[in-house]
């Protein structure tokens, strides 16, 4: 059986990553190693937010389903699907490690989120003491990585710090510099090394970014739109001895895909009632469908040291979001919305309604054909519990 690694680097970028068209960083290691894994650069993700997107991994649901439509929601709804837990339901040795565990307090992913160590050589050894502990059983290993995410390595450690002092005064490209720093040592000297160390004719390896940045004045980071420049990014994919997926360099995939990629590679059975599909054996059709996105990013107001993300009273109208395929994305808020071209981002004026209808219906497609909405979260957070989150989001910068 076919083991998997699945890595995801915070906050990347589609323009800084490796091997991508006109990428602003270089990675020659990782390049190396991964030139036979199938990149795809017409990825979506299918929110603008760390725990939204995870959520999606480990459920195969969208945030509207699965309940964590914003970093503030705290558990996710009754009977969604969790991969690892399947795994570990199967004997499979699990592990999960992230170099910010904390933000994803609350989360129940089928198994415990541990921390790994920020520092390239010590987070390498401890990953490959979990492979030589693991042994030759089934193995399903996740990595994420935060050291791409704000501030970048700055002194002050702060995300409304010194690098927002920066975003405020013009420098831009300061911030730029500090963030193709990183990203290029998550690369070459984290996940490199270990995809060297890896027998790729056993592991398969789904790795990919969780969101995007902006750095505008109305979203210095993420998290409170779904522009393309949040919501495009880097997906790559390798399965030993396969032939690769149907889907080619033109073709629309989305994060929402990789439940369904990895519950197949796996082999075990899908759990989600869900959009997603299996990017290896995808149709014409299946590439063709819509997509979409959304964020509940709440109110945010910013101090000297945080990020500071409150919900309004009325949390649930305020909702971004935007259905999608190749050709257009329909941007909306609450009820509104404007039909744009989808690479552009370019407002369509003419025949706007007629255009924009199938996408309308395809929103209105998705709450309707998920089994999932009506459903109640697990055990809701208690008061202890959401003070807990609170405090752990204001300590990485959220809240």
């Amino acid at each position: 059986m076919i083991d998997l690694l699945l890595i995801s680097i915070d906050s990347l970028r589609l323009d800084h990553a490796g091997r991508a068209t006109d990428s602003r960083v270089r990675t020659p290691r990782f390049d190396r190693v991964s030139q036979d894994f199938r990149f795809y650069e017409r990825c979506f993700s299918v929110s603008s937010a760390t725990r939204p997107v995870h959520t999606s991994l480990v459920t195969g649901l969208y945030p509207f389903e699965h309940g964590i439509q914003g970093q503030q929601d705290g558990r996710i709804r009754q009977g969604a699907a969790r991969l690892f837990g399947q795994c570990r339901l199967r004997g499979d040795r699990v592990g999960l490690f992230s170099e910010a565990p904390t933000i994803f307090t609350g989360l129940e992913f089928g198994a415990p989120v541990n921390a790994l160590d920020g520092d390239a050589g010590m987070g390498t050894e401890q990953v490959s003491g979990w492979l030589r502990q693991a042994g030759s059983d089934n193995r399903c290993l996740f990595l994420h990585y935060w050291s791409a995410h704000t501030p970048y390595g700055a002194r002050d450690g702060k995300a409304m710090g010194e690098t927002a002092q920066l975003l405020r005064s013009g420098h831009l490209e300061q911030v730029q510099a500090r963030y193709r720093s990183a990203v290029q040592d998550v690369f070459e000297n984290k996940v490199a090394p270990l995809l060297e160390a890896l027998d790729l004719g056993q592991w398969a390896v789904l790795l990919f970014g969780d969101h995007g940045e902006s750095w505008t004045p109305d979203e210095f980071y993420h998290g409170s739109t779904v522009r393309n420049s949040v919501l495009r990014v880097p997906l790559y994919l390798h399965v030993p001895y396969s032939a690769g997926p149907v889907a080619g360099s033109g073709d629309v995939v989305s994060l929402i895909d990789l439940y369904a990629t990895a519950a197949a590679i796996l082999d075990l059975p899908r759990e989600d009632d869900g959009f997603g599909i299996d990017l290896r054996h995808a149709t014409v059709a299946d590439l063709g469908r819509f997509r979409m996105a959304q964020i509940r990013p709440g109110r945010g107001m910013a101090d000297d040291e945080h990020v500071v993300v409150e919900p309004e009273p009325d949390s649930a109208t305020l909702l971004r979001w935007c259905v999608f395929d190749a050709e257009h994305r329909l941007h909306g808020e609450n009820e509104d919305w404007r039909l744009e071209a989808q690479w552009t981002e370019e407002p369509i004026a003419d025949n706007a309604v007629e255009l924009a209808a199938p996408y309308l219906a395809a929103r209105e497609a998705f709450y309707k054909q998920s089994k999932w909405c009506d459903r109640p979260a697990d055990e809701p957070l208690s008061t202890a519990q959401e003070d807990d989150l609170r405090r752990r989001l204001r300590a990485l910068g959220y809240l």
